[in-house]
């Protein structure tokens, strides 16, 4: 991914260009060593490496556990990268959000992020849980595997739970700045649990995600059957494996939840 989202945003406060630049490099430099090579050691250090000095030039400390596990699980697959698709809507809400500034722009946030019910929320959680669920693994500790696994639903549910505290400020109508305190726990989480999938899947999804968006014609944040299917003039029909991902989300579910 690009790292041009604070380039996009010259009169935004510091806060929130810092928090997009920290989600642009959290990916970046995990994604260079994201994929599986064959030496637990040779991968396990890199990727932790490149994090960790990221995460030190931005005065940011990894848990306790982290640093005491003293590298990542090394990871044999990934799977498909579908579950990935409605977490990155919901990262591209919180890019959307983070640029709100007008009574306006806050109030389309308000529907926005009032749309998104509790149970939404614990559907989206579900797909992390389902996503992290069938990592393989090729680490011959439990114990890191154990912590890698509960490091990234953490990072997840920590970012559902920033969008409830979103969702209610805005209900209360309350300071700008309180939303885009939670706007940006919302980003920050995401971007390191996508920072430990391989780029290849984190960019599949963006692109999948960017495509239903321009699909949702009426703005409602809400893809209909027709919409999905409906192909307006200059633009590109969906290819058939991202056809099927869309029908595999909606089966479950996820028709409404696709582009929060």
């Amino acid at each position: 991914p690009g790292c041009n989202w604070t380039a996009m945003m010259p009169g935004k406060t510091r806060a929130i260009r810092n928090w997009f630049s920290l989600a642009c490099v959290l990916l970046l430099a995990s994604h260079v060593n994201v994929a599986w090579v064959a030496s637990p050691n040779n991968v396990g250090r890199s990727r932790r490496e490149s994090v960790l000095q990221v995460l030190s030039t931005l005065s940011i400390a990894l848990p306790a556990e982290a640093e005491d596990t003293r590298r990542l699980a090394v990871v044999e697959m990934y799977p498909p990268f579908t579950s990935l698709v409605p977490l990155f809507g919901v990262f591209s809400l919180a890019q959307s959000a983070a640029q709100a500034s007008s009574s306006d722009d806050l109030a389309k946030m308000r529907q926005r992020f009032g749309k998104l019910s509790d149970t939404d929320l614990d559907a989206y959680r579900f797909v992390c849980t389902q996503y992290i669920g069938l990592i393989r693994y090729a680490d011959p500790d439990e114990k890191v595997i154990s912590f890698d696994k509960a490091a990234r639903f953490k990072a997840c549910d920590d970012a559902m739970a920033a969008v409830r505290r979103a969702r209610e400020v805005l209900a209360k109508e309350a300071e700008k700045v309180a939303f885009q305190k939670e706007v940006s726990s919302i980003g920050v989480n995401l971007a390191s649990f996508f920072a430990l999938i391989p780029k290849e899947d984190f960019k599949k999804a963006q692109d999948l995600s960017q495509k239903l968006q321009a699909l949702d014609t009426d703005k409602d944040y809400r893809l209909s059957d027709e919409e999905a299917k409906t192909v307006r003039s200059g633009g590109q029909p969906l290819s058939q494996e991202d056809s099927d991902v869309v029908d595999a989300l909606r089966k479950v579910g996820f028709g409404d939840l696709l582009i929060p």
